[in-house]
């Protein structure tokens, strides 16, 4: 196909047996620009990872978070606002950096269960004019070839079985040669980006710097300990909301104290027996500076929690200590109208199988 792509995706991104893999895989000719993938994260990962020149020389970036923003939503630890804000930030990041954005809009295997997410993925698409894999399409048509049950084409809960993600990335394969070709037209598009960046700790906090790398991220960041107190300078008029930590090393509750006291549950756990597994933590309720500031500490009180962390513990382990590389920090917005194109044929922007 000999393309050049960039990748924002969670773990059906990641997996070797995952679509985008196999997508890889069945054309050694496509160049990966960029990527910004990690599990157990939600959209946010957008604007943490799509900073600068992400999208810079790449054709199309292929956007996969459906999965786990159901779970979070599932479990409250976001809500659809959120959502809504990130993919459409994502969206129109892209597009303003002359690259193409295809949502691969994967359900859980409960298909049924994760149509409000999917759906709210789609509702933007359409009203952007931007493309659209629905899972769901494809599933329905194996399912009707193979007389099958669709859940016997998952791994487990969350994660499509090596034999559908193939079959993704076919489609997905054809999509993409499908849109190169299709016929477009120019537009202009006014979207309000808000301005997110990333606050790396160590360069605030004087402590031993912490060094871990995999092949999907590397984590430059620090270990709070309980009993200390870390003044990070944010800027005026910014909000915190996300940290990027290592989840295996998260045993404490941290307080985040700005224009108000929030209480964020990480005492968390890894998937797997590991010393690193990265994880983009979202905060749901902004906390703002105070003239600048915020300040952070671990607390091993009872503290009424500000909002719900997934895959977290209410156990206290007595370590008391978190290991946190950046902030994620809203600072305002910025009004932007752009000249982009759409596809002439509105319906095209659905990929329906054959």
């Amino acid at each position: 196909m000999s393309l050049s792509i960039s990748i924002l995706g969670q773990s059906n991104s990641i997996l070797k047996a995952g679509f985008f893999q196999k997508f890889l895989d069945a054309d050694d000719t496509i160049e990966m620009k960029s990527a910004g993938r990690i599990g157990a994260s939600p959209s946010l990962l957008g604007p943490y990872f799509a900073q600068g020149d992400f999208f810079k020389g790449s054709e199309f970036c292929i956007v996969d978070t459906c999965v786990i923003d159901f779970s979070l939503l599932s479990a409250n630890a976001i809500d659809y606002y959120d959502v809504v804000k990130w993919v459409e930030w994502i969206g129109h990041s892209a597009k303003r950096a002359n690259c193409e954005p295809v949502f691969v809009c994967i359900p859980v295997s409960d298909i049924n269960a994760s149509r409000t997410i999917i759906s709210a993925c789609i509702s933007v698409c359409q009203k952007q004019d931007w493309y659209y894999l629905d899972v769901r399409d494809v599933i329905a048509a194996v399912v009707k070839s193979n007389n099958v049950d669709a859940k016997e084409l998952y791994a487990d809960g969350s994660h499509p079985a090596e034999f559908l993600s193939g079959v993704i990335a076919t489609h997905l394969g054809n999509f993409l040669t499908k849109i190169r070709n299709a016929a477009t037209a120019k537009c202009k598009r006014t979207f309000a980006f808000t301005a997110y960046e990333r606050v790396p700790l160590r360069d605030q906090i004087p402590s031993t710097p912490l060094e871990y790398s995999s092949r999907l991220i590397t984590f430059s960041g620090v270990r709070l300990e309980r009993g200390e107190t870390y003044p990070i300078h944010i800027g005026s008029d910014s909000s915190v909301r996300g940290l990027m930590v290592n989840s295996a090393a998260c045993k404490s509750v941290l307080s985040i104290e700005g224009d108000r006291t929030f209480y964020k549950n990480l005492r968390l756990k890894p998937y797997h027996p590991t010393n690193f597994e990265a994880r983009l933590i979202p905060v749901c309720r902004p906390i703002r500076d105070h003239q600048g500031m915020v300040r952070l500490s671990l607390t091993n009180q009872d503290v009424p929690l500000s909002d719900v962390t997934l895959h977290s513990s209410k156990e206290e382990s007595g370590e008391g200590f978190v290991e946190v590389a950046d902030l994620v920090v809203e600072r305002g917005y910025d009004l932007v109208t752009y000249t982009t194109t759409r596809p002439a044929d509105p319906a095209s922007i659905r990929w329906m199988p054959d």
